[in-house]
């Protein structure tokens, strides 16, 4: 557990139960961290202000959050602390692999090793190779070290190729024992635990083009490349490890996306989540990491947190991932969990903003038809006219169809909702007549000058 960070003051509350206190955030810690204003805590003559760097000592972990014992402001020479604790760290790590060299990597096996990778130039394929081959453990246990390990400097094995570029895909633990697939886990577990906390998630973006034309390119960290493999592996591993396994490893796969990007196709946020959601994960950590969703929503809304861009809104990437359900015929999983999470965004705390798409309640009717959920196809009707950012107009016939049926499942039950529905139905109607009538008009338009060139 880290015992110091650099943080971004997020808000300054005044009037707190304990006195002043800020809420601050920071990319290697989940949630928000408060820290009293009172002398005791705060070591500066001035409050902060939002946006502010701070340097935050003795964490504590408490079930609202993290809390800060000790502030003041960041300064330059805390960059350099901070680039001298990853060398430690590094140094640390180093002791470590070693340590599992000694135990794992018998000496006796180097020789006939060096003449393996010697014989010709290897590739990552090769390494991928061993794994389903005859030869022994000890073999397969470097091959897969080679594999994950982060970077040539914390690699304590025999190899002659390029190291941490990971451009391998993670279906060579599906190869494995699951003797050598609880070792792959265990590097795995203490490779992402240490590069983690040095990983900020937010690369740097570059502008270059010239004549109407701007090529925009990103520089990302030094162990993004790491990490991002590393989850996409975890991912996979809550597939393959038995359950006690996957207790350990689980906590570690980030719902959010390593490192920030934004382009015209394609934007980060909580794709993971999304990942996980729809894999074949048992539906024991689909639930919870839909647990941890709920909180980091919950967290944004009240001001503890802001999201690490405006585009990566939890809210609204939770509404995207949860609406992709309603394509295709088949779930991802339970109809409960989905019951759940259709009555999470429709909740009154979700008021004002633009979460269900009204053409696609008829899907979400079929999907919620038992009885046991009338009350959430209640609360969804009213959601979409009264909760929704925009309003519920009727503008073809998928939403008149939409407007029909919450009509008539609650219309006589509540007299404002059928009203509203009412309303939109009969404005609608004239809508699409008069569009009707506007293509019939254009039609005999056109006819007319077709005729004419007979």
């Amino acid at each position: 557990m880290r015992n110091d960070v650099i943080a971004v003051v997020q808000k300054i509350v005044s009037t707190g139960k304990h006195g002043a206190f800020a809420v601050a955030t920071a990319d290697v810690l989940e949630g928000s961290i408060a820290f009293s204003l009172e002398s005791t805590v705060w070591q500066e003559q001035s409050y902060p202000e939002a946006g502010e760097m701070v340097y935050l000592t003795n964490l504590r972990k408490k079930r609202a959050g993290w809390r800060a014992k000790k502030g003041r402001y960041y300064n330059p020479s805390d960059e350099q602390t901070e680039n001298r604790k990853e060398q430690d760290m590094l140094k640390k790590a180093k002791v470590f692999i070693e340590g599992v060299r000694g135990k794992l990597f018998p000496t006796d096996d180097d020789k006939v090793w060096k003449q393996w990778v010697d014989y010709k130039q290897r590739e990552t394929r090769d390494l991928a190779g061993l794994l389903v081959s005859d030869v022994r453990d000890s073999f397969k246990r470097r091959a897969i070290f080679l594999l994950l390990v982060p970077s040539a400097y914390l690699n304590s094995i025999y190899w002659t190729e390029k190291i941490g570029k990971f451009y391998q895909d993670v279906d060579f633990l599906k190869t494995l024992t699951p003797n050598l697939l609880g070792y792959a886990a265990d590097l795995i577990i203490e490779f992402y635990a240490m590069l983690k906390p040095m990983h900020c998630g937010r690369p740097k973006h570059y502008a270059q083009g010239g004549s109407g034309i701007t090529i925009y390119t990103s520089v990302y960290e030094k162990y993004h490349d790491a990490l991002y493999f590393y989850n996409k592996c975890i991912l996979l591993l809550l597939t393959l490890l038995p359950e006690e396994q996957c207790e350990r490893i689980f906590p570690l796969y980030s719902l959010l996306d390593i490192s920030t990007y934004s382009s015209m196709d394609d934007s980060s946020g909580y794709n993971p989540f999304q990942n996980l959601l729809y894999g074949k994960v048992d539906e024991k950590w689909k639930r919870q990491a839909d647990a941890t969703m709920r909180q980091i929503i919950r967290d944004e809304l009240e001001g503890k947190t802001k999201p690490r861009e405006e585009w990566e809104d939890a809210l609204r990437c939770y509404a995207s991932t949860i609406e992709l359900q309603l394509y295709g015929e088949k779930m991802s999983y339970g109809i409960d969990l989905f019951a759940d999470q259709i009555q999470f965004l429709v909740s009154k705390e979700h008021y004002g903003h633009d979460l269900i798409n009204s053409w696609k309640i008829p899907r979400i009717y079929q999907l919620l038809s038992a009885d046991i959920y009338k009350e959430i196809r209640y609360r969804v009707a009213s959601f979409v006219i009264f909760g929704n950012k925009n309003e519920f107009t009727v503008w073809s016939e998928e939403t008149l169809q939409t407007a029909e049926i919450m009509l008539n499942e609650f219309g006589q039950d509540d007299q404002e909702l059928a009203q509203r529905i009412q309303l939109a139905i009969d404005e609608g109607k004239k809508r699409l007549a008069e569009r009707q009538n506007e293509q019939v008009v254009a039609k005999q338009t056109e006819d007319d000058i077709m005729n004419q060139m007979k």
